[in-house]
């Protein structure tokens, strides 16, 4: 897994979106438990929707601590001079001109952001790492894009 670049405070949330989920991990053992006492295992569909929610959290949890493992802290000392997970930066459109927002962030909170693009998706992903100046091809639907960065600042 390639490292990901997070600002100080971007990381603590990530963190703790962690550990949000790792204290789901009692909740739904106790769904099992519960359901496993209520018969044949076979047919008990609370059962074994316990059982996949529990690997789905499993999963969720893996995946977001090998990337908690793998993640460099951007601080805000070194100026935020390359684009890193929650912070925000306006790209260029080489065609047609057009300047856009983005809040680079991770793909549990991009809903929540305006203007989020997860860094697991196509712009954010490309984006991430580079600087003010660079220009950036991203795969689009209709084709690859370019675009070049404007600025980078904080969320």
């Amino acid at each position: 897994m390639a490292q990901q670049r997070f600002t100080r405070a971007s990381y603590e949330k990530f963190k703790n979106q962690v550990e949000a989920l790792k204290s789901k991990r009692a909740q739904v053992v106790e769904d099992i438990k519960e359901a496993r006492e209520q018969g044949d295992l076979r047919e008990n569909f609370a059962y074994h929707a316990a059982r996949n929610e529990q690997g789905i959290l499993e999963a969720q949890i893996s995946e977001m601590e090998l990337r908690l493992d793998n993640a460099k802290v951007v601080d805000e000392g070194e100026g935020f001079d390359e684009i890193a997970v929650g912070l925000s930066v306006v790209v260029k459109n080489l065609e047609t001109g057009k300047e856009r927002p983005y809040v680079i962030c991770t793909a549990e909170e991009w809903l929540d952001v305006d203007n989020g693009a997860s860094a697991e998706s196509p712009i954010g992903s490309a984006l991430i790492g580079h600087k003010v100046g660079d220009e950036v091809e991203v795969e689009g639907p209709n084709g690859i894009v370019r675009f070049e960065v404007i600025s980078i600042g904080e969320e």
